[in-house]
């Protein structure tokens, strides 16, 4: 038997516990829709900050996603709502066409791509969301239904960076009755968004199923218990990858992982599964994990080749091929290409994930960064011994219009006059030493 949980609204003596997370923060943005869970958030760390002197100050911001003639109203009434406490509070509007298929996945991509943005400009560490213990076991149910594995059953995580901004979510322990209950006590109308009852979406045919699974046993409380203890799981088979990583696997000056195929190929299955995900999302540009069933199969076609026969796959946007006894993964140019930004002196950017590139103050202008290319490898007459052809193409180069000037990390300038002023380094490490956290902000379903 379970013990009595609080019940009834929060009180001020949990509040250091749920904001713990971001009491050493000196701005936090608190992502706030209208809804009762929202509310109860602005509420709940309106109360905090007003309790404990030194907490970190408050942004409010509310998405207009224009989707309902009231979305506009409602958006207004949060601004309202924080600038009678006093705290700052901002409208995100999304602006432009709307899809007409799947508008909830839609709306919320752009919703949080809105927050994050605005979070990041404003200088705010933190992006709090009001996800409760409710959420989290509609989310796993979802995942299960989805044919989750284990990182996706782990559901939605208290805590995952995106970038600069932590988002936290202090609620996910707390019951969604508890937040309505505090919406009330502090006297704020929330409004209701008719898409949470709409038996057209999947999470709202789960959570009209929720009571006939509570009778059964299977209530809110027990699943997000099975989520953390699943997470925890989740985080043990990371730790392992990681020190398979860093014993298996080298990176050089190309952003090149080489493997070492005895100490990779002897790990237990999860743990190479695990570090070959980390790799692929590391190198290649994608935001998600292959299918299970693609990566199995590269893991099988791994184990069997015995170097004997020419051994090259491609896979999340990243080669793997086998070279002198050793496995080399290294990003694909691929048919779309890779980015291309506008370099100006003074700016510092991460292109591809993969490299940092700093310009200095006198770096030269109208300097274009973009992928070396076949083309300007080719052109350029560049070969690298032991390095593949198209690792050297996947490579960030400097260019005027369609001269090539520089490719700054293997340190080849094209006979112009002198240096163009930017330095380009592999981050590589950096993102394979920092476990991925799929954006499931941007989808908790």
């Amino acid at each position: 038997m379970r013990a009595a949980e609080p019940t009834g609204p929060i009180d001020d003596s949990e509040l250091p516990a749920l904001f713990a997370p971001v009491e050493r923060a000196t701005l936090i943005a608190l992502a706030v829709s209208g809804g009762a869970d929202s509310l109860s958030l602005l509420d709940c760390a309106d109360r905090w900050r007003r309790r404990n002197p030194g907490t970190p100050s408050l942004l409010i911001l509310t998405v207009d996603h224009g989707l309902r003639p009231s979305s506009r109203k409602e958006a207004a009434g949060v601004v309202a709502t924080a600038r009678s406490r006093g705290l700052e509070a901002r409208i995100l509007r999304w602006i432009g066409r709307k899809p007409k298929g799947d508008v909830e996945a839609a709306a919320r991509a752009a919703r949080y791509h809105l927050l994050l943005s605005a979070a990041r400009e404003a200088g705010a560490s933190h992006l709090l969301l009001a996800h409760h213990r409710d959420d989290q076991a509609e989310t796993l149910l979802l995942r299960l239904a989805r044919g989750s594995g284990l990182f996706g059953l782990a559901a939605m995580r208290s805590e995952i960076r995106v970038g600069e901004v932590t988002i936290v979510r202090p609620f996910l322990g707390v019951p969604r009755s508890r937040l309505r209950a505090s919406a009330a006590a502090a006297g704020l109308a929330p409004v209701e968004d008719a898409m949470n009852a709409d038996p057209r979406f999947a999470r709202a045919r789960i959570r009209q199923l929720m009571p006939s699974l509570a009778a059964e046993g299977i209530d809110a409380a027990g699943l997000a218990a099975t989520a953390r203890r699943l997470a925890a799981a989740a985080e043990a088979i990371d730790a392992g990858a990681g020190k398979l990583l860093a014993r298996a696997v080298a990176l050089d000056e190309l952003a090149i992982a080489v493997v070492d195929p005895v100490l990779f190929l002897q790990a237990p299955a999860e743990l190479r599964a695990r570090a070959l995900v980390r790799l692929l999302l590391g190198i290649g540009g994608d935001q998600y994990p292959p299918r299970y069933e693609r990566l199995l199969a590269l893991l099988r076609d791994m184990e069997a080749h015995r170097g004997t026969v020419r051994f090259k796959r491609t896979l999340a946007g990243v080669v793997i091929e086998a070279r002198r006894g050793r496995f080399l993964l290294y990003r694909e140019v691929g048919r779309e290409g890779l980015p291309e930004v506008r370099l100006t002196p003074g700016s510092s950017v991460v292109w591809d994930n993969r490299f940092r590139v700093d310009a200095a103050t006198g770096a030269r202008r109208r300097l274009r960064l973009a992928a070396l290319g076949e083309g300007g490898r080719r052109a350029a007459g560049l070969r690298i011994d032991l390095k593949p052809a198209g690792a050297v193409a996947a490579l960030p180069a400097l260019w005027t219009g369609a001269t090539l000037v520089a490719v700054p990390s293997i340190g080849y300038f094209a006979g112009v006059s002198g240096d163009p002023g930017v330095v380009v380094r592999s981050i590589l490490s950096d993102r394979l030493a920092e476990p991925p956290r799929f954006p499931d902000f941007l989808a908790p379903a």
